[in-house]
């Protein structure tokens, strides 16, 4: 058994995982900015992964990280540039540099089949050469992918990269393409397909997903990459036609594409099949039918998950969102008190230097080797001063330390 944290483990793909490492016989710990709504009975650590501190705690004891939080809707990303740039790949080494300071074995990373989405070839595997991405996002996975190495080249911290085909089932964010889709046909709105539905997508089964981060990690895993798709190529058209023959006939509606979409290429999956025993087993019409049947029983028991699917803003549909989990964001801090503490010893240390260095240079001017009236007068004098210095200083620290905890 293994005691493995999940960052992202309250959200979309990272609850799915820790069932199924519970299921495994492992001893999971959620780490993100919420409480889970799925596993309240499992140990939670609420905090930042771009906060080293809140990261070293939460993986203290633990054997191995799965690290799905991320920044994942695309059309988000290009919003927030900063804030998802800082999530994905500065979170990552953040998740790279506890493993680093505590001897972690292993650090499964969630990556994307997006970076493949430049690369000019019909089909691709783990082989392939990556072009230059030209969405914020995949730069921001692949930087991820990239920091693992670099990890392993420097210090011998294990990965193991996955590459997520597009994830979807029970529990997904609502800005994705199935539960957009879901929710519009039940609510009796037309689809919108942009660029006519025609991008064509590999999805996989959350729970076919979680059972591939299980899988990874497996010692053979260990420093791979694996891309995780599904067998099916299915249309966003299809897709919609599917929702429609599932919920009942609604109007679907064409619209121009939008940058940065996927393009498409047959991603191969042989690898996770051949080292992992990996496959996609949830035909796409079975996992949208899991789908839509628990939508409808989340919206009608259950209050808490169904305020968590709150309807995106009506814009038009493009690609769907490729990514894990959720992100975690920054959350107030305190300074460790021992910092503070360390401030006004130095502060109290460097007066006393002075009064004793004013005392010795005094003695020696005095030529006497003892301390004169003139000597004393300064000594007194030189307390005083340094005496206004320290409590000036320690109200600094002080508002310093205030600010800090703000932040």
């Amino acid at each position: 058994m293994s005691r493995v944290l999940v960052t992202g483990g309250a959200g979309f793909i990272g609850s799915h995982v820790v069932d199924k490492l519970i299921a495994a016989g492992h001893e999971p710990v959620i780490f993100d900015v919420r409480e889970s709504p799925y596993h309240p009975d499992v140990e939670t650590a609420i905090g930042d992964m771009c906060v080293l501190e809140d990261m070293l705690r939460a993986a203290e004891g633990c054997d191995a990280i799965a690290h799905l939080a991320a920044a994942a809707d695309v059309g988000e990303v290009q919003q927030d540039p900063i804030g998802s740039e800082r999530l994905n790949a500065r979170g990552t080494v953040n998740v790279l540099e506890a493993a680093r300071q505590l001897e972690i074995r292993r650090v499964v990373y969630a990556s994307t089949i997006w970076v493949y989405s430049d690369v000019d070839a019909a089909e691709v595997d783990e082989e392939t050469a990556l072009a230059p991405p030209a969405h914020l996002y995949t730069a921001t996975k692949l930087a991820g992918e990239l920091y693992c190495r670099s990890y392993r080249e420097l210090y011998r911290v294990e990965s193991t990269v996955l590459r997520f085909g597009i994830p979807y089932g029970p529990r997904a964010r609502p800005a994705a393409v199935i539960p957009i889709f879901v929710r519009k046909a039940l609510s009796g709105e037309p689809l919108t397909l942009a660029g006519g539905g025609l991008q064509t997508r590999r999805f996989v089964y959350v729970e076919d997903l979680a059972d591939g981060v299980v899988a990874g990690l497996a010692p053979q895993a260990a420093d791979r990459t694996y891309n995780l798709v599904g067998d099916e190529e299915v249309t966003i058209r299809e897709i919609a036609e599917r929702v429609r023959d599932e919920v009942g006939d609604v109007e679907l509606v064409m619209t121009e594409g939008r940058a940065g979409d996927f393009r498409g290429a047959e991603v191969s999956g042989a690898r996770a099949r051949a080292e992992l025993g990996w496959t996609a087993a949830t035909p796409f019409a079975e996992g949208l039918r899991r789908y839509v049947a628990w939508h409808r029983e989340a919206y009608a028991t259950e209050p808490v998950v169904a305020a968590a699917a709150a309807p995106a803003p009506a814009a038009p549909l493009a690609a769907p969102a490729p990514a894990p989990a959720v992100a975690i964001e920054r959350t107030p801090r305190s300074l460790p008190v021992r910092r503070v503490f360390r401030d006004v010893a130095l502060v109290v240390v460097g007066a006393v230097a002075a009064v004793l260095a004013a005392l010795l240079g005094d003695a020696v001017l005095d030529g006497t080797g003892d301390v004169s009236h003139y000597a004393r007068q300064h000594l007194f004098w030189t307390i005083v001063v340094l005496g206004v210095v320290a409590v000036t200083t320690t109200r600094a620290v002080g508002a310093w330390r205030r600010a800090v905890e703000r932040a």
